[in-house]
């Protein structure tokens, strides 16, 4: 869980997260949230959602970043490698898109450390999935 918050200093994203595939104790994947190139916002490290107050959930098509979630399933696809069955760490809980990516992935554990903003609305599709999820308090990442 550590490395997934330390790769949040990677995000040039306003709401930084980072997520860890695991393997029989074995690191698969690393990803975070990023704006990719060609995106028309956040290109100056600035949160163009933030600083034209749009809540969540509201004007998708401005949303900057691809989610660190997202990412770790397209990089698995890319490179052909599977994560099902597979341990994730992410530093926040899944949004509804990215919860309906890893369960598809089928994977086994999912470990978050922070709710999602507004609530971990996502559990019922990851718990109905069979995956098992597992809150690390903030305090027990860092101490």
């Amino acid at each position: 869980m550590r490395k997934a918050c330390l790769l949040c200093d990677r995000s040039k994203c306003g709401y930084k997260t980072g997520c860890v595939c695991v393997t029989s104790g074995t690191v698969l994947l690393e990803s975070f949230n990023e704006t990719l190139p060609g995106e028309l916002f956040c290109q100056n490290g600035n949160c163009f959602r933030e600083q034209n107050n749009l809540k969540g959930g509201t004007n998708i098509d401005m949303v900057c970043s691809i989610h660190a979630e997202a990412t770790l399933v397209a990089k698995a696809a890319s490179e052909g490698i599977s994560i099902k069955g597979s341990d994730i760490y992410v530093s926040t809980f899944p949004c509804l898109i990215c919860a309906r990516l890893l369960a598809k992935a089928k994977i086994k554990n999912l470990y978050y450390m922070s709710s999602y903003m507004g609530g971990n609305k996502a559990a019922p599709i990851l718990e109905a999935a069979g995956v098992k999820l597992i809150n690390i308090p903030k305090e027990e990442v860092w101490n």
